[in-house]
């Protein structure tokens, strides 16, 4: 009995191992079913991440050049800092690490020790390192034998010229990504594509033999070749810098230089402007302070208000009424469409009524009477109401559309804005759209407006980028003259050029009237009706200028406006006049068109003196004689000891030059006078009496009655020696227009 028993009992057992062999093969069965098949690629990924290090190469950012293959934006070699924590042997290791690359990396130490503590596998402690300091953390390495601090290529974009083109460059970000600009704008071009390394790493998270890496090349970026010559960007900005100091703006200047035949942006800027190897650095104190007086949300808001603002091209993203300027555009129109003629006549008596309005021209009591030419030299607003109403809503608004200027121009930048025109055009919307107000466009449109009036009648597509260029240096896209469409034709082309060439030399745009070469253009002085009503200031005015040369081959146009400048009086034939000559001062030669002098012109033309000490006299006497130059000779000896003014030096065709021939000139020093006010000869004459010298610019050849001297090099009360040559600028301060 008891041997069945115990037979019973094993059988028992036997069966309950069974069921529960088999219930933990169920179970097992079930998870391996779950860990293989159900999150397969959950556990490769962890075993992945265990078995092998997977790093990423970072390509090399695409340059942008220059027109002339100058490097704008570059580039440069430098190395992440990355960390293994968990390889770090101890606590006091710890602490040494975290103190020595705060150090060496000039970051916080709780933010380098919060990497240390975390014990991660792998984590970037700073990019962008320069070799300098990889080097001096390698010898850190080397002197404590770790094993878990690395370095790998990396590399950093920089801006060789500073805030040079900063709104048009535009920066990256601290991953290398373009954040505004071109850098924004061809990010998919310039960026490149990312390289791999996959390493197999053993039980210890060390590196396997080089047999077992996987390795995938990074693509570098392509480049980017500009239609901007950075000489002609040089002059722009410089001539943009002076406007913003001598007419105290107090909402930024702009400025554009357009290849009027090819649509091509040779130069573009907006001042003030920002460092892009800095661009999160505010520039303007004022906006610091307000960023500072803030804490919290507000502050973080207000921020990015104020860094946005300064990013803010002004040139493509701001439009603003561009009043007088567009009196071109009107009378293109009214050419073309041959509702007016050169025997035109209008009347001005210092207002036009408009339904139940007056509205006023600049000039109290009017120009009386006058013929087409003249009402554009005049930049008579009641003659282009007429010449407006001469057109039509329908037509002017046709018009309006055909010039670009109910949509975007297509630029390739971020950013561009759009203008607003009327919903529902009525008769007082077309008589003060007419002559440039109460619509908006952009500068941008307006130039690309006027330049398809200077080159023949074509509305061309502007565009900054004219190559796409691979690491070989191999074209992959190239841009040129993309036509929009015929606008008008090249007999109105021809007669508006004719026309705006007399604007600057007999009408209100003679302060930019440039010797020896014919520059066309109009001034235009635009209320600011929205802001005043919203903040109750009075007076906020946009002055400009556009202007395009040679007005009988034209090249090149130059559109700059100054946003609420502050300065009496506020008009763009006073304050921006003056900067547009000096830009086709500097531009035109540069561009190797050749002045062509009038007989007049010759008189007054400006000559460097030469360097004649040291030659004989009858042979300095020979020299000065070839070149038209006036002289005296102190002295009876035969050789030419000294002179004045200094070889080189630049001076009116009028002057006189001294030669000395018995020792050196006189040491004598002179305290320059204020010039401020003077006519041309009055400080001519006041400087010769002095033994000094002028060199007159702006106005000079003016016919106006009021042409005076309003800015001078050398300060006044400053003491110079004789012979100093002291250059005078001067302005005709009639052309109060608009």
């Amino acid at each position: 009995m008891q041997r069945k028993a115990d037979n019973k009992m094993i059988r028992r057992l036997i069966i309950t191992a069974a069921v529960l062999g088999a219930v933990c093969f169920v179970c097992v069965a079930v998870r391996l079913f779950y860990m293989q098949v159900v999150r397969f690629d959950f556990y490769q990924e962890q075993a992945l991440s265990q078995q092998t290090k997977d790093k990423t190469l970072t390509p090399v950012r695409g340059t942008i050049y220059d027109a002339n293959m100058k490097p704008l934006a570059i580039s440069a070699a430098t190395e992440v800092v990355t960390l293994e924590a968990a390889k770090i042997e101890d606590e006091e290791q710890g602490l040494l690490i975290a103190e020595t690359l705060s150090e060496l990396l000039d970051m916080e130490y709780e933010e380098v020790l919060e990497l240390v503590q975390e014990k991660a596998s792998w984590a970037v402690v700073k990019k962008g390192v320069e070799k300098e300091v990889t080097d001096q953390i390698r010898a850190f390495i080397n002197e404590n034998d770790l094993n878990c601090i690395f370095m790998e290529p990396d590399s950093t974009r920089y801006y060789p010229f500073g805030n040079f083109l900063s709104h048009v460059l535009g920066f990256v970000g601290t991953d290398q990504q373009g954040l505004s600009g071109l850098e924004a704008y061809y990010e998919e071009e310039l960026s490149g594509t990312p390289g791999r390394v996959i390493t197999a790493t053993n039980a210890a998270g060390d590196e396997m033999p080089f047999a077992y890496e996987m390795y995938y090349d990074a693509e570098d970026g392509n480049s980017l070749v500009l239609t901007i010559d950075e000489v002609i960007q040089h002059y722009l900005e410089k001539n943009l810098e002076m406007a913003l100091y001598d007419n105290n703006v107090q909402n930024k200047v702009a400025g554009i230089v357009m290849d009027v035949n090819t649509g091509g942006i040779l130069a573009m800027s907006t001042k003030p402007d920002f460092d892009p190897n800095d661009p999160f650095t505010i520039v303007d104190p004022e906006d610091q302070e307000a960023v500072d007086a803030l804490t919290g949300e507000e502050r973080s808001a207000k921020r990015s208000e104020v860094l946005n603002e300064q990013w803010r091209n002004k040139a493509i993203s701001d439009a603003y009424d561009p009043g007088s300027t567009f009196k071109i555009l009107t009378m293109a129109m009214a050419l073309e469409e041959k509702a007016v003629s050169l025997d035109s006549r209008y009347y001005c008596p210092g207002y036009k009524k408009v339904d139940k309005w007056n509205i006023s021209c600049w000039k109290a009591g009017g120009h009386g009477s006058q013929n087409l030419l003249e009402a554009i030299c005049n930049s008579c607003n009641p003659a282009f109401i007429e010449i407006g109403q001469s057109l039509g809503i329908e037509t002017f608004s046709e018009y309006f559309k055909a010039f670009g200027l109910r949509q975007k121009t297509g630029i390739d930048l971020p950013g561009e804005a759009q203008g607003i025109y009327f919903n529902n055009m009525g008769p007082t919307d077309l008589a003060v759209a007419a002559f440039g107000q109460n619509f908006s466009i952009t500068p941008l449109q307006l130039i690309t407006a006027v330049s398809a009036v200077a080159n023949g009648g074509t509305l061309l597509e502007p565009y900054i980028v004219k190559e796409v260029i691979d690491s070989e240096g191999n074209i992959i896209e190239s841009h040129d003259r993309t036509e929009v469409r015929q606008v008008i034709s090249e007999e109105t082309s021809d007669q508006l050029c004719d026309m705006l060439e007399q604007v600057v030399t007999v009408g209100t745009g003679k302060n930019a009237y440039v010797m020896g070469y014919r520059v066309a253009g109009k001034t235009g002085t635009s209320e600011k009706k929205a802001k005043e009503l919203a903040t109750g200031v009075t007076g906020l005015r946009i002055s400009s200028f556009v202007a395009f040369a040679p007005a009988d081959d034209p090249q090149i146009a130059v559109l700059v406006m100054l946003d609420e400048p502050n300065v009496y009086p506020v008009t763009g034939g006073i304050t921006v006049a003056p900067v547009i000559r000096r830009i086709m001062e500097d531009v035109l030669p540069y561009l190797e068109v050749e002045p062509v002098y009038t007989e007049e012109e010759l008189e007054q033309k400006d000559i460097s003196v030469p360097g004649v000490v040291g030659y004989e006299r009858a042979q300095a006497e020979s020299a000065l004689k070839q070149n038209g130059i006036n002289y005296r000779i102190e002295g009876s000896g035969a050789t030419i000891t000294d002179q004045i003014p200094a070889a080189g030096a630049v001076v009116s065709s009028k002057a006189e030059v001294i030669l000395y021939t018995d020792g050196e000139k006189p040491d004598k020093l002179v305290t320059v006078p204020d010039l401020t006010g003077m006519t041309v000869e009055n400080a001519r004459r006041t400087l010769s009496n002095l033994g000094l010298y002028i060199r007159a610019t702006g106005a000079v050849n003016s016919s106006g009655g009021n042409v005076v001297a309003i800015k001078q090099d050398v300060e006044e009360s400053q003491k110079v020696a004789v012979g100093t040559v002291v250059t005078v600028d001067f302005s005709d301060l009639d052309q109060r227009a608009e």
